[in-house]
């Protein structure tokens, strides 16, 4: 459990230590997603969840990586996300993600 939120945080932290074409503060993540600061509830989901022996040695593409993301067992609260509808969502990749291949993922994310 110490290694999944270690793992969320070093996530949220990334674009501070780091320089790229993606990166996004989490400042930013409040003001900017939702128009209406009252309906600002940010919910943290990690997909997927590997073991650390296994984590070197597997290959997925950045559209099997994102689908789960927005699967209840993924998400770190107990809420029924059918019910509600999401204003805004952000999808932080690390790595070397192509921003080509994370719209080509969200779009179908969308369509579902």
């Amino acid at each position: 459990m110490n290694r999944l939120l270690a793992q969320i945080l070093s996530s949220l932290t990334a674009p501070l230590r780091f320089d790229g074409a993606l990166n996004v503060d989490a400042a930013e993540f409040q003001t900017n997603l939702a128009p209406y600061p009252r309906i600002n509830f940010m919910l943290s989901s990690y997909a997927p969840v590997v073991s650390s022996e296994k984590a070197c040695h597997e290959q997925l593409s950045v559209a099997e990586i994102t689908a789960p993301v927005f699967e209840p067992a993924s998400m770190h609260v107990k809420c029924d996300l059918c019910r509600g509808k999401y204003t805004a969502c952000c999808l932080m990749h690390r790595g070397d993600v192509a921003p080509k291949d994370v719209n080509a993922a969200s779009a179908t994310i969308k369509t579902k």
